[in-house]
């Protein structure tokens, strides 16, 4: 079946926007003044959407007219410069009148970016880092924030979106983050970043607030059309697919009303090819997997929650008792403090992805004191994912008398994985080996899911009199995320010999010699008992409804009062069922059906990678339409084949529900002094408070009723926002708030699951009680305007944070734990032990940073070089949080790096625009940061990412005023996703590629 095929696929262009060159500029240029008329004065546009953009001119005096055209009768003076460079001009402008500390990016930037979606535009601010997801730019951090610590806005309402990533380590997204990969650049006309808080800006951000705005028909008047078509082509894969915008936009009734739809459709197909050692996976204990076991001896696994390193042996064998292991390489690995890569395999990701964004806005001006605008979006972004991994099962098993899932009727008698040869590297990591008895698994995972977003919102302008100002927002979002179809299915092979792991060359792509040839299915299994088929579903509903209120009067030139209020309730829904076993419980396969018929091969794996010689290429992959057809394992039944029903009771802690109500009023003065000469001083001061009601549900137990939870919290938010203009040129910045930001709503859940198989009962549970994020951010800088177009800015930030949350063990017993007693089998001892896991809130730390940002059109230049430009920013960020590392919360405490943070980060860009022609080359470097703090409960390391570089180049010609050609090229570096373990051993955890990216286009405009 199509849906599912096994070698396949691809999708998604470059940001170029519809609204292209001159018209672009210009309807920029008519969003409504962030500034008064008068002597810069403070802005006083509520805070119901993003700053808008103004016109160069406003800023600097005269344009140069080489870049600038008229707009209206040279009378009125009004200047309206056109592309990239007008677009830059603009935002420019608006940063520069903004009482807050501010980036802009306006439409014509997201246009001339070569970027697929906002986060790689978003990647161009200054103290903006991104993390790619197969090729394509998927969260967002700010000055060390990542996205549950920063606020996006579309449209002026708060959005959060549920989805989950294109390959490896994918996961869904139950925080508060927003997914950008949801929508295509093209349907935003303008990005302001907000960086400081003021009290008119709701509360809810650390980091930043990122306020998105579509398109709206009044930015420019009259019959407005834009279309583009591009055809992307994949390297991976080699895949040719659409990449499809358009955008329509009229006024009538003597432009008292407009109306604007724009809609944007793509298709993507990614591929990845990877070495990985399991995503985010620990160091394991030496003799994991592969200890020589003494007839008659007992072993007891180690667990590996509670150990606090280093690691001893859990088993010693008697002298002459190696039992196939050379004695030399077994001494060799049961050397205390050695780790093994604990599944290392290779992998072949492919996401078959579809989007469509639309947006719509209505707007009604009936006087010039009145404004009614309706806004509208949507976005529908499908996937259909194949994950084919193979691995060695053996390194990821402990030493009871079963191994794995196997029966202790079908281990008896199986010998334990045997090391033959082994070579240990000074840190102590496993470099080579070679293993007997080692068991394979063969998977594909296939997973068909979708998101829903939408949004409807409307705002009111309403001018009282000549000073005052009433503004009202009501609106409601919703993001929908549904898995309706997972299936795991594996193939297995037992006990096979002569399996080389080799990475004395190459950590980075070790060999991987399985020994046998993997591509002929009488080498694999589908072992009754042993092999998966796994089913699961899940949905996950988020759901924000939103009102404001604000009103502002002008005492006089010098002075306006703003007061407002705001109400939000944000809901969170999450639903999963599974099957409630894995195995099949009769014949592993029918009479007359051979694994062959339930398989495909793959033969070409390691586009790109560059394996050493001997790799293991080429292998069979499970073919979930085949196995559909024989098992009928979608029928929520049990048949002659298996027990296939599925239900909540393996997954009762990913069904939880969460309401949150925040009720928000604000006050704020914004001030504008003149100060004698040309010193201006302007700002604003306020304090918001912040009620929040909370309330939560979840399941501890099958066999018991949901939990509820309750609580209320509040909070006094003081903010203030000083600029003080030397002269025309040069700016001083001081900023000072309390923030808060709430925890992510997915671990707000009273639920979660109990486990009380084995000899230790555990429970992975969420904390309806944990607490809110809070910090003191104070910020300074200095922006230098020297030249129309060009800015050199500096600016320091510290944000101290009074805590933060960690994922942490607590060791009680069943009678101290909480849960009752009920969802513990009959008769169980009060005094049982049981390992509580839960996020906690920690004593949180210090981020400190210095962003440099340098912007220059070279007009300075003779000749042609006067055509060329630079942006160039750097920002670079000193972190500090406390990390717990045992159970607990005893014992030492870890002071490191904040995780998703690159100490330092370089963006630049370099373009050339004249004569129709424009062509820009842009690079993103950040430094290595850390994903993952502590490594493992008791473990003062980490798991991080090395460094990375990105590479697009973008080019495009007007042939005529209405018609462009256009060029794309994104991740010229090939850049791979490179992630360790452990800072010193350095374990390579994922090495992937995605390969490059191209786009050739053509726009067209009326």
């Amino acid at each position: 079946m199509e849906r599912r095929r096994t070698v396949s696929t691809s999708c998604m262009g470059s940001g170029r926007s519809l609204l292209t060159t001159s018209w672009i500029a210009i309807a920029c240029a008519a969003l409504p003044s962030m500034a008064h008329a008068q002597q810069g004065a403070a802005p006083t546009a509520p805070e119901t959407g993003p700053p808008a953009a103004t016109t160069a001119v406003e800023a600097t005096g005269q344009p140069n007219a080489a870049e600038a055209q008229p707009a209206a009768t040279a009378g009125d003076q009004e200047i309206i410069v056109t592309g990239l460079r007008g677009a830059l001009q603009s935002a420019l402008t608006a940063k520069r009148n903004s009482n807050d500390i501010v980036d802009v990016i306006n439409a014509q930037d997201i246009a001339d970016f070569p970027d697929a979606n906002v986060a790689e535009s978003l990647q161009r601010v200054p103290g903006i880092a991104i993390e790619r997801d197969a090729g394509e730019g998927r969260n967002i951090t700010v000055r060390g924030l990542g996205g549950d610590f920063s606020r996006v806005r579309l449209n002026g309402l708060e959005a959060i979106s549920a989805t989950t990533g294109s390959t490896l380590g994918s996961t869904i997204n139950r925080g508060r983050g927003f997914d950008f990969s949801l929508f295509a650049s093209e349907l935003f006309n303008s990005i302001v970043v907000r960086k400081s808080q003021s009290a008119e800006v709701d509360e809810g951000s650390l980091g930043a607030t990122v306020d998105l705005q579509t398109a709206r028909p009044f930015d420019k008047k009259g019959l407005r059309a834009a279309a583009s078509l591009q055809g992307a082509y994949y390297e991976m894969g080699k895949h040719l697919q659409p990449r499809i915008a358009a955008l329509i936009s009229d006024t009538f009734a003597n432009d008292t009303i407009g109306v604007l739809v724009s809609g944007a459709y793509s298709e993507r197909t990614v591929e990845e090819e990877a070495y990985s050692n399991t995503a985010l996976s620990d160091f394991w204990e030496s003799q994991q997997g592969f200890c020589p076991v003494v007839p008659g001896a007992s072993v007891t696994p180690i667990n590996t929650l509670v150990t606090t390193a280093p690691f001893t042996p859990n088993c010693t064998p008697a002298p002459g008792a190696v039992r196939g292991s050379t004695p030399e390489a077994y001494a060799e690995v049961a050397r205390a403090g050695v780790f093994v890569p604990r599944l290392p395999g290779y992998g072949r990701f492919v996401n078959r992805q579809k989007r469509l964004g639309l947006t719509a806005a209505v707007q009604w001006q009936p006087s010039d004191s009145t404004l009614l605008t309706v806004d509208g979006a949507y976005s529908r972004y499908d996937q259909r994912k194949n994950d084919y991994a193979t691995n060695p099962i053996s390194f990821n098993r402990g030493n009871g008398a079963a191994a794995g899932s196997l029966t202790a009727a079908q281990a008896t008698g199986r010998p334990n994985m045997k090391i033959r040869e082994a070579e240990v590297d000074d840190s102590g990591l496993l470099r080579y080996g070679v293993f007997d008895d080692t068991d394979f698994r063969m998977t594909n995972g296939y997973e068909r899911s979708e998101t829903h977003f939408y949004q409807v919102s409307a705002t009111l302008r309403q001018d009282i009199g000549d000073k005052g100002q009433l503004n009202l927002l009501i609106g409601q979002s919703r993001s929908l995320f549904k898995v309706p179809e997972f299936t795991l299915i594996s193939l297995d092979r037992l006990d096979s010999d002569g399996f080389v792991y080799d990475s004395r060359e190459d950590k980075k792509r070790p060999l991987l010699d399985f020994g046998f040839d993997a591509s002929d299915p009488a080498n694999w299994n589908f072992i009754n008992g042993y092999s998966d088929i796994r089913v699961q579903r899940q949905r996950v509903d988020n759901k924000f409804r939103n009102g404001k209120i604000d009103f502002q009067w002008e005492f006089n030139d010098r002075l306006t009062g703003k007061i407002g209020y705001a109400y939000k309730r944000f809901t969170f829904a999450t639903e999963s069922v599974s099957r409630l076993t894995s195995t099949i419980i009769n014949a592993p396969l029918p009479a007359g059906v051979t694994v062959g018929d339930l398989s495909n091969a793959i033969d070409d794996f390691g586009r790109g990678l560059n394996l050493p010689a001997g790799s293991t290429t080429s292998f069979i992959v499970p073919d979930i339409d085949a196995f559909e057809q024989v098992y009928d394992y979608n029928c929520n039944c049990v048949n002659a084949l298996g027990d296939f029903r599925i239900g909540t009771a393996a997954a009762l802690g990913n069904n939880r529900f969460v309401r949150e109500t925040d009720n928000s009023p604000y006050a704020q003065l914004d001030f504008n002094f003149p100060l004698g000469g040309e010193l201006i001083l302007r700002g604003n001061v306020g304090a918001r408070y912040a009620h929040t009601r909370q309330y939560s549900t979840g399941y501890i137990s099958a066999t018991l009723p949901i939990v509820e939870a309750r609580r209320t919290y509040e909070d006094f938010l003081p903010a203030a926002n000083l600029a003080l203009e030397i002269g025309p040129d040069l700016i001083l910045r001081a900023a000072a708030a309390k923030a808060l930001s709430r925890p992510a709503l997915g671990n707000l859940t009273p639920g979660g699951a109990v486990s009380t198989t084995g000899n230790l009962f555990t429970s992975t549970v969420g904390n309806p009680n944990l607490t809110p994020f809070r910090s003191t951010n104070l910020d300074a800088g200095i922006e230098w305007y020297f030249q129309k177009g060009a800015v050199l800015s500096a600016a320091v930030f510290q944000k101290k944070l009074k805590s933060f949350a960690q994922q942490l063990l607590t060791q009680t017993t069943v009678r101290e734990s909480g849960i009752p007693s009920s969802a513990f089998p009959a008769g169980t001892d009060p005094n049982t032990p049981i390992n509580i896991t839960n996020f906690q809130s920690t004593e949180g730390g210090t981020i400190r940073g210095i962003e440099i940002n340098y912007q220059q059109p070279f007009t300075f230049l003779p000749g042609f070089l006067k055509n060329f430009g630079a942006l160039i920013n750097y920002t670079h960020i000193d972190s500090k949080i406390t990390y717990f590392l045992t159970a607990n919360r005893t014992g030492p405490v870890l002071q490191d790096e904040l995780v998703n943070v690159s100490p330092n980060s370089v963006n630049a860009t370099l373009y050339y625009e004249a004569g129709g022609f424009s062509a820009r080359v842009s690079g993103a470097y950040r430094s290595q940061y850390l994903r993952q703090v502590p490594l493992r409960a008791g473990l003062p390391d980490a798991t991080g990412s090395y460094s990375t570089f990105n590479l697009d180049a973008s080019i495009s010609y007007d042939i005529t005023p209405n018609i462009g050609l256009n060029i794309d090229m994104l991740n010229l570096t090939d850049q791979p996703t490179d992630f360790w373990d452990g800072k010193t051993i350095r374990d390579q955890q994922v090495f992937s590629k995605t390969g490059r990216q191209f786009f050739v286009g053509v726009r067209v405009r009326y």
